[in-house]
């Protein structure tokens, strides 16, 4: 009989804040967004999104949390399927090339719109992230063949 194997990734919930941010530079090293004032964000912002970050940023928080950036088709089926919260009017790194070394950003507000192309060293006010975990695969599909749950 075949072996099968059923993986699914997860999405984060949210944009990554500037208080889940600051664990990341506080922890490697990394520098702060800009806007920080010796490396912290500003008063009252700790539970809005990290902006002015490059893909290189997002890309290396999500590594450093065991995740990475989602691909515009994962992006857009959790956005499509009404499983992403969105706060604020954010572009979201993806990890999608869309050639001439530009990656593809999704967003903003509530839409799907997966239209921007950035160089990954650019990053501005209405450029954020969020990460994806890869799920580990789930082996047990022969136990519902077996079983005559599925044929």
């Amino acid at each position: 009989m075949p072996f099968y194997f059923l993986a699914a990734a997860a999405l984060d919930p949210t944009e990554v804040t500037n208080r889940e941010y600051l664990q990341f530079v506080s922890a490697t090293g990394h520098p702060s967004p800009e806007y920080w004032v010796n490396g912290r964000f500003p008063v009252g912002t700790d539970h809005e999104p990290v902006v002015l970050v490059s893909w290189h940023d997002a890309a290396a928080y999500c590594a450093f949390g065991g995740k990475r950036l989602p691909t515009v088709d994962e992006w857009m089926l959790s956005c499509q399927t009404g499983n992403l919260k969105k706060r604020d009017n954010i572009w979201e790194w993806t990890s999608t090339d869309v050639g001439a070394g530009f990656k593809a950003l999704c967003g903003p507000g509530y839409t799907c719109d997966c239209s921007h192309r950035y160089l990954p060293e650019w990053k501005n006010e209405v450029k954020g992230f969020r990460c994806i975990r890869d799920a580990i695969p789930v082996t047990w599909l022969p136990l519902l063949f077996n079983a005559g749950l599925v044929s």
